[in-house]
Order: structure tokens, then C-alpha cells, then sequence
């Protein structure tokens, strides 16, 4: 039973929600649409880690955007390449993934999740800029619980697109840069 004895294991609240897209931007505009933006979006980048236990390099498009203090994160893959992305796209056809969380000190969010019984099915750090781990537990109310590494980096850029959506009008540029 999740969280049985001494509620959550993962520290803090949820920061984030992740969807699988076909098409980022045809997603991005449907966000819009919402009055969700500006959007930051990197395209075509290849992110290497660990997919349950065999090295994976799937070249992804992803983009952030926050509604208040919720981001979201859409993620298309443009490969075949065994990773969670692919898999969820295949069992699925997309949708919501993950939810995220933000962690200051990784290794023990990692560990502690670890000996709760999650397993391990996505990690990497992101080429040295922040560690990620996603898990995933058959009796979780949703797909992956992410952990992402909240560093000096990750902070200023969670930040900036927190900053931008807080004054971002749907008809204004949809797209921000740092």
C-alpha cells in the first residue's frame, strides 16, 4: 500500500505533470489555447540514461510551461529507441505520465523511494546538468513518479518560465527563451 505508514515518501508536492505527445506543437497549441504559456521548448535533442537497466539514447522534443505554480511538460519522442517515452506512446497512445517532483538532495529522495518498493525504470542526468530518475510501482495512481535534482540550474530555469507565465497573455508569443 503506497505511503502506508508514514505518508509520501517523495518530498514536498508535486511540481510538475508530464504528458507523452505524437506532436508537440499541435500540444503546445491546445495548452495555448488554455491560457497556458509562453512555452520553452528544446527540439530534437538525444537524451541519454538508463531504461530499465540497458543504455538508451531517444532523441525527444520537449517543452515547459507553467499555470501558476504547476509546470507542464510536454515530451514527443522522434525515435525508435526503447525508452518510457516509447513505451508509453505504444501501450497508450499519450497522455498524462508522470508527475514530478523536485528534489534538493536526489540521492536520498532516490534511495528512500527505493526501499519503499519503487523500481527504477528511467535515469540519467540530463548531460551533467541534473539528475532524473523515474519510477514507477504497480499499486501508483499514475504511470512514473519523477524525480528531477533542484539545483542552482534547474532553479533558475524552473523559475524564468514560472516568472514568464505569470504575466503571459494567450496572443502574445508562445514561445520564450532564457
Amino acid at each position: 500500500m503506497l505511503g502506508a505508514a508514514s505518508g509520501s515518501v517523495f518530498p514536498g508536492g508535486v511540481r510538475q505533470l508530464g504528458f507523452i505527445v505524437a506532436d508537440l506543437d499541435a500540444a503546445i497549441a491546445q495548452w495555448a489555447n488554455l491560457g497556458v504559456g509562453p512555452w520553452l521548448a528544446t527540439r530534437e535533442m538525444p537524451l541519454a540514461g538508463n531504461y530499465r537497466g540497458t543504455p538508451s539514447e531517444p532523441t525527444i522534443s520537449l517543452a515547459l510551461a507553467n499555470t501558476g505554480d504547476m509546470q507542464i511538460e510536454l515530451m514527443q519522442q522522434h525515435c525508435d529507441t526503447p525508452s518510457i517515452y516509447q513505451e508509453f506512446m505504444s501501450a497508450t497512445g499519450g497522455g498524462l505520465n508522470q508527475v514530478a517532483y523536485w528534489v534538493e538532495d536526489f540521492a536520498a529522495a532516490r534511495n528512500a523511494a527505493l526501499a519503499d518498493g519503487w523500481t527504477e525504470v528511467w535515469s540519467g542526468d540530463a548531460g551533467g546538468q541534473a539528475n532524473f530518475s523515474y519510477l514507477e510501482r504497480a499499486d501508483a495512481p499514475i504511470a512514473i513518479v519523477e524525480l528531477t535534482e533542484y539545483n542552482a540550474l534547474t532553479r533558475s530555469v524552473n523559475d524564468a518560465i514560472r516568472g514568464a507565465a505569470a504575466t503571459w497573455k494567450p496572443g502574445e508569443p508562445i514561445f520564450m527563451t532564457l
